[in-house]
């Protein structure tokens, strides 16, 4: 398969992910795509699997092998996934303990300011370490934010982008940690600004709301009609009662080049590719899994474990940050 115009850095970040998922030489692979995919992200797929001297076969999901990939005279090494659909898809249909490396941008444009880095596994896991050690985590910001959770017996995650070990999968470009709270330990207020993003919607927060959480519920939403009203249709339209439940508290690792800093209303950065896992953004989010409620992305928000700062004023901290190297990777990208 071959695509008209070629995307060369789309082809050469995929392939240095490929080689930090120590995707093997002279093994075949296998890229998943549908018709909704974009054909340059698919054309970067094959060409960056031939760059790593992998040996790529594209199938399409939309007419998929009787027996799936299992059936194929080959068993791939890794797959790359590029189908933005239903969870379990690709797993589905990759023989057993099958590395799959699902692409979660949506076209090969989007992988321009993504490189590739050992250091992001690095602080993500660190990140993880500091979670899974400590007691309380507190969210707050000068704008009147002021939240606690548990972080004893919490459930935590995490993204780094990598899948390394047979029958693992990994969503990528990602890079976050996340924390659910102790059950019933979320209480205080969280104050979405102007210029905070409010997910799934995709929308700007326009004026100040603040939201209050006790015994790990949403108990009030205050704030001008017009962006409540917006809110509460939001959470009616879901249908179920666990959209008031506070689900968990994510830090954004993830590295993403771009021109300049985004402006306070750029447009289209609300809805932007990875706009959550951005690094130093910090998503506050209600629901019960698969259900999701509201989650609100904070642009300036400080966030302590044990009051030692991870993030200030959105800005990554200590271990969270980035090291020289890193730092110099994005410097001279590839």
């Amino acid at each position: 398969m071959r695509a008209g115009a070629v995307d060369r850095r789309a082809v050469d970040v995929l392939a240095r992910q490929l080689e930090l998922c120590r995707a093997v030489p002279g093994r075949p692979a296998t890229v998943l795509f549908d018709s909704a995919c974009d054909p340059a992200l698919v054309e970067a797929a094959v060409l960056a699997l031939e760059q790593v001297d992998a040996l790529p076969t594209p199938v399409c999901v939309d007419d998929p092998p009787a027996e799936g990939l299992v059936g194929t005279p080959t068993r791939p090494d890794i797959v790359v996934n590029l189908i933005n659909g239903p969870a379990g898809a690709p797993e589905a249909l990759a023989p057993p303990n099958t590395r799959v490396l699902s692409v979660v941008a949506r076209t090969a444009g989007e992988l321009r300011g993504v490189v590739p880095h050992a250091g992001l596994s690095r602080r993500v896991k660190r990140g993880l370490a500091l979670l899974d050690a400590g007691q309380e985590l507190h969210v707050g910001d000068d704008r009147g934010t002021n939240l606690r959770i548990g972080l004893r017996d919490a459930r935590r995650w995490m993204h780094d982008g990598l899948a390394t070990a047979p029958g693992q999968t990994a969503q990528w470009p990602r890079g976050m940690i996340g924390s659910a709270p102790g059950a019933g330990t979320a209480h205080g207020t969280v104050v979405v600004s102007p210029g905070d993003v409010w997910l799934p919607m995709g929308w700007y927060a326009r004026s100040p709301v603040m939201l209050t959480f006790d015994g790990g519920r949403m108990a009030r939403i205050e704030g001008p009609p017009s962006e409540t009203d917006a809110i509460r249709a939001h959470l009616a339209s879901v249908g179920s009662a666990s959209v008031y439940r506070f689900d968990a508290v994510e830090i954004g690792l993830l590295w993403i080049d771009r021109p300049r800093p985004p402006a306070l209303f750029e447009p289209g950065f609300a809805e932007a590719f990875g706009v959550g896992d951005h690094h130093g953004h910090v998503v506050i989010a209600t629901g019960q899994f698969p259900t999701v409620g509201i989650a609100c992305c904070l642009r300036k928000a400080t966030v302590a474990v044990d009051e030692v700062a991870v993030v200030r004023s959105g800005r990554l901290q200590g271990d969270l940050a980035p090291d020289v190297y890193e730092q110099a990777a994005h410097r001279f990208p590839l």
